[in-house]
């Protein structure tokens, strides 16, 4: 019979983790996924920052929204179409992206996130405020909501607001 300290012992061993100790690969977000939704070292407006710290898109899978701040040197211009949305935001294939670009009203039409889209207009300073459904993969189950707006105008421009995922069954 083994005494208690012998016990633990051997359920310590057993419980350990396996790959202890070696060495594990670091994911990018390509690998899983994920479309890029700031800029190394950008500047995010403290309206968003505060408006996405507690604040959820509410689907299958409520998921948090999450700041958005990209260079987008044609903000002179307006906000981008679907491709030009779709290169900015590192899709694989820009050109054959699933793409729909929606008005706020229409996205929501509850007002349940209205803080969001106040955040996204008061960052763009009133700038048209859009809405980019980005279907993430075949299927269309898993989609991501971009709430995105101009910010500046020029080489200094920059598109601002938000991003969630969606699961739509």
């Amino acid at each position: 019979m083994a005494s208690d300290d012998d016990y633990m012992a051997f359920l310590d061993k057993a419980n350990q983790d396996p790959s202890e100790g070696q060495a594990k690969p670091q994911s990018s977000d390509k690998q899983k996924g994920e479309f890029k939704a700031t800029d190394d070292g950008a500047a995010v407006p403290a309206a968003l920052k505060e408006a996405t710290k507690d604040s959820f898109y509410v689907s299958d899978a409520d998921e948090p929204f999450v700041p958005v701040c990209l260079a987008w040197d044609e903000g002179g211009k307006g906000l981008p179409d679907e491709e030009e949305f779709a290169s900015l935001i590192h899709h694989p294939d820009p050109a054959s992206a699933e793409i729909e670009i929606q008005d706020p009203a229409d996205w929501d039409t509850q007002g349940q996130y209205r803080a969001i889209l106040d955040a996204v207009t008061k960052a763009g300073k009133g700038n048209d405020v859009r809405v980019y459904r980005v279907a993430k993969g075949k299927g269309g189950v898993k989609v991501e909501y971009w709430v995105v707006t101009t910010e500046g105008k020029g080489a200094g421009a920059k598109l601002v607001g938000a991003k969630a995922l969606a699961v739509e069954s």
